[in-house]
């Protein structure tokens, strides 16, 4: 049996790396710890983290453009917040940053919010109720 300790990072391609760095960085909180041109990675993560999202750019930009998110590779990222207040900021600020709400779900044991990043991965928030 495979023990996994805890999901170690998230490798997204991205169609305009600089775009996505502002992204990440300006709206969710993320900020760069290196990156390493050579590889094709800029590696972000949270305050009091390691990398926990890999942003690379994407070689070939036609190809890329014929995918269609949703159909296959990622389906969303998840990031939870420790409160519903913070869910609530968190929806605020991605409303500040013109960023669309695509979705929102109240389960009996989550609150979630959805919205997209830059090239249209569904990114996540939210707070699990105790």
């Amino acid at each position: 049996m495979v023990r996994l300790k805890e999901l170690g990072h998230i490798l997204v391609r991205v169609l305009d790396l600089e775009r996505s760095k502002k992204f990440y960085s300006e709206v969710l909180g993320f900020h760069v710890l290196e990156e390493d041109p050579a590889h094709g990675g800029t590696f972000m993560a949270l305050a009091g983290q390691s990398h926990c999202i890999d942003l690379f750019q994407v070689k070939d930009l036609d190809a890329a453009q014929r995918q269609t998110p949703g159909v296959r590779g990622l389906g969303h990222i998840a990031f939870r917040v420790a409160s519903e207040d913070d869910l609530k900021d968190a929806n605020a600020t991605l409303k500040e940053h013109g960023v669309e709400i695509t979705r929102t779900i109240d389960h009996v044991s989550q609150k979630r919010i959805y919205f997209n990043d830059p090239d249209g991965n569904t990114l996540e928030i939210y707070y699990e109720l105790p």
